[in-house]
């Protein structure tokens, strides 16, 4: 498998979509790491950090009240 092969695969879903899965099998990981994330992940992900409800709203009144101090 080429060099161009493999990268197009990695940036291009469609196309790696299409091969088969002998070649699937065969690419080497990403290295950016994970690709995709599923729906649960991004469910946690608030703001850039995993959270609860309200996580940010509380963060924003905490760095109002800091700088009027």
């Amino acid at each position: 498998m080429t060099h161009e092969t493999i990268i197009r695969a990695w940036r291009d879903p469609e196309y790696r979509s299409s091969l088969t899965d002998e070649e699937r099998s065969v690419l080497p990981v990403h290295p950016a790491g994970l690709l995709e994330l599923d729906d649960a992940d991004l469910a946690q992900v608030v703001g850039g950090k995993r959270g609860g409800k309200g996580s940010r709203s509380r963060s924003r009144s905490r760095s109002r009240s800091r700088g009027r101090s």
